[in-house]
């Protein structure tokens, strides 16, 4: 993990892309809806379409919460940092590249429904994005003179950072039984990590981890 070692960027053009990356897929997130194809247009018939959508309004809203947890704790992390380094910035962009891709699995879930194999699929975004920012969140914690390890991340692992995989990688198995069951699980994990007690941790361990050493 540390091959890149004194390769350093600032944090300022670093959170710049990253928080840009986030409002853009977070945005194009509504672009998944997709408008009810009706013979006739009546009252009765739009109310009815619209009211039937509502699998794609738990998603969304589900996936949007999701995200903006994911952006919360991203500027956590990185809110008393100077630089960013290059193992950081390589987990950063392997994050930023599955939360991009979240977009095109409302557009599937708009377009079929809450067909198994698509909740399978959008559960095992969201389990590796989860890994994707327990990785990210390993680097950045590691000193400077610290050399990272997949040992030394397993090790790093607590249940804070482990409950998420682990709730994720059972809506995978979820969701080949009951979709709709697979996605209130993930809703569950998702209002869990918005309590204030768990925001609070994720602000004091952040600090904690960002006062360690200067440079990340």
């Amino acid at each position: 993990m540390n091959s890149g070692r004194g390769i350093r960027i600032s944090k300022g053009r670093f959170e710049a892309f990253s928080d840009g990356v986030f409002a853009i897929a977070i945005t194009l997130l509504v672009l998944g809806f997709q408008p009810p194809k009706l013979a006739i247009i009546s009252e009765a018939s739009v109310t009815s379409s619209l009211l039937a959508m509502w699998p794609q309004y738990v998603v969304y809203a589900v996936t949007f919460t999701n995200v903006g947890i994911m952006w919360f704790n991203h500027y956590a992390l990185f809110h008393d940092a100077r630089y960013v380094t290059y193992a950081a910035l390589i987990a950063n962009l392997a994050l930023l590249m599955l939360i991009s891709f979240l977009p095109f699995i409302m557009m599937l879930l708009g377009q079929d429904g809450l067909l198994a194999s698509l909740v399978f699929f959008y559960s095992l975004i969201m389990l590796l994005i989860s890994f994707c920012y327990g990785v990210l969140y390993y680097v950045v914690k590691l000193g400077p003179d610290e050399h990272g390890s997949v040992i030394g991340y397993f090790l790093s692992r607590t249940a804070w950072n482990t409950l998420g995989p682990i709730v994720y990688a059972a809506a995978m198995v979820l969701a080949l039984v009951k979709p709709i069951a697979s996605v209130i699980l993930i809703a569950l994990i998702a209002g869990f990590y918005m309590l204030p007690s768990t925001v609070r941790s994720v602000l004091s361990t952040a600090k904690s981890a960002g006062g360690s050493h200067e440079p990340m």
